[in-house]
């Protein structure tokens, strides 16, 4: 006869128990053409991050996702800048820098409206710029404010979300920010013109999109971790190997055209599993001190520490700068 379960309980047999499938929440910011997205459209967090279901969350920015990081509901932050990173640590949201996704060159930067008279930083004085609050732009404009020896106060600066620009902009209620893309480049085609860059100060405030892990969570779901490496690391592969299908999985996921695409992938520096170890992106070992991903949350924590955004800044972010599970699956390949 047919075994049924209830003919096995019968016989004595125990149930198997079954374990529960973890949900594992990745959040992430749009911020146009990554590797990433890519990975996101492959579906490859779901097929490396095995036994567990894997949602995306969607934010407006880096510090918009800081509360979720520190409940533990949000068990990694992706697209993150620098300072809502080192925000986040000095106000002792516990997570891990595990990820350098890429470095920006001219994919963020202040765009003005043409026609304005403003060519330079200088000429923005008395003028408004739009910019989001605890995000890399600040931070940018201040450093470079203070090499231009413009005082905090010549500049006003209006609090606003990238979508929020952007609409603004094509109101004609909005003219000038300093913003990233897909923000940054939607209005310099419409109109606009860049009168900087992040790479005119990239030596005193160099900006990254980061992925991080919350640190508890991290200890007790060690394969997990490793799961969501390899899957940024088969987005990067899938770009060099497959790059027309890329740029349109890309284009796709952020919203944008194919085009704008391939020029904000011209303005990163794109970081594989291996540029994780080097000097320029975590580094490893005695290195992570002076790699540049940690000298980026130093300056940051500096900076915001001095405008009292934070009440304590570490000295030496390194402690916070994890490349363990870089080395591990870079160790695989």
């Amino acid at each position: 006869m047919a075994l049924t379960a209830t003919t096995l309980a019968a016989c004595g047999s125990q149930p198997t128990a079954v374990r529960p499938v973890p949900t594992v929440t990745i959040g992430y910011e749009n911020n146009g053409a990554d590797p990433e997205m890519v990975a996101k459209a492959e579906g490859f967090f779901g097929k490396y991050m095995k036994g567990a279901h894997v949602r995306m969350r969607e934010f407006s920015s880096g510090p918009a996702s800081l509360a979720a990081l520190a409940s533990g509901s949000l068990q990694f932050m992706t697209g993150i800048g620098n300072p809502p990173t080192a925000a986040a640590i000095g106000q002792g949201v516990p997570l891990k820098v595990i990820w350098a996704q890429e470095l920006y060159t001219k994919d963020e930067g202040l765009v003005v409206r043409k026609g304005l008279g403003v060519h330079s930083l200088r000429d923005m004085a008395g003028k408004s710029i739009g910019i989001v609050v605890g995000s890399t732009s600040p931070f940018e404009v201040a450093t470079a404010m203070a090499n231009a020896h413009m005082p905090a106060s010549a500049i006003k600066f209006v609090n606003m979300s990238p979508p929020d620009m952007v609409a603004a902009w094509q109101r004609g209620q909005l003219d000038a920010a300093y913003v990233w893309d897909p923000a940054f480049d939607t209005m310099l085609r419409s109109g606009g013109e860049a009168i900087m860059y992040d790479q005119n100060v990239a030596k005193q405030a160099p900006i990254f999109n980061l992925a991080v892990v919350q640190a508890p969570w991290a200890k007790s779901h060690r394969q997990l971790v490793l799961g969501f490496i390899r899957a940024e690391q088969a987005g990067v592969e899938f770009y060099h190997s497959h790059p027309a299908k890329a740029v349109q999985d890309m284009a796709a996921q952020a919203g944008i055209s194919p085009s704008l695409a391939r020029t904000e992938l011209a303005g990163y520096r794109l970081y594989s599993v291996r540029d994780q170890l080097t000097p320029d992106g975590l580094g490893e070992g005695a290195g992570v001190k002076h790699a540049l991903v940690t000298l980026s949350l130093n300056g940051a924590a500096r900076y915001l520490y001095s405008i009292r955004q934070i009440t304590q800044a570490p000295k030496d972010m390194s402690g916070f700068v994890d490349p363990s599970y870089a080395q591990a699956v870079a160790a695989e390949r």
